[in-house]
């Protein structure tokens, strides 16, 4: 099972590169993006931190709404649940809908936490996605909240807070 979720994530992934490389002419943009993501939730909020690298293509639906599929992916997740040495992998593929103001950006949206390793793989409910993010030159910043949803999880208790650094091609 743990194969398939990789390559299907890798297959989105490379599906996302190949209709974003042909349409950059056509209002189409592709950022490559490394950030941090914390914990907040009751009891344990900010107290660890992990690394991120996400993918994202921005297609464009008029002149100020733009359609982002995007793919993110976090190693060693289960340092927030104290195993340290597991070798764990979250995925986030997910999908984005920003309005543009300038060179300030924000938007809705949902990803699926996708949590594989050591062996096994699981998948979660679909869970909402915010961001907030300043473009400069082919830079962007980003800042987002995801919150986990689950029929075991009232929402907003188990959230992720992240701020990226991208290159936009």
């Amino acid at each position: 099972m743990r194969k398939i979720l990789l390559t299907v994530s890798a297959a989105a992934l490379l599906l996302t590169v190949a209709v974003a490389g042909p349409a950059w002419g056509q209002g189409v943009d592709f950022s490559l993006n490394a950030g941090i993501q914390t914990n907040l939730w009751d009891g344990s909020s900010f107290d660890k931190v992990v690394f991120t690298l996400d993918a994202r293509a921005g297609i464009r639906l008029g002149r100020s709404l733009q359609l982002s599929p995007e793919f993110m992916a976090v190693y060693n997740y289960a340092s927030y649940f104290d195993v340290p040495e597991a070798h764990i992998w979250l995925l986030y593929p997910g999908v984005m809908l920003n309005y543009q103001a300038g060179s300030v950006f924000f938007g809705l949206g949902a990803v699926l936490p996708i949590v594989t390793g050591e062996g096994e793989s699981d998948t979660g409910s679909i869970s909402p996605k915010i961001n907030i993010g300043y473009r400069f030159g082919q830079w962007q910043i980003t800042a987002y909240m995801i919150t986990w949803t689950d029929s075991e999880i009232d929402f907003l208790d188990v959230n992720w807070l992240g701020v990226t650094l991208g290159y936009r091609f």
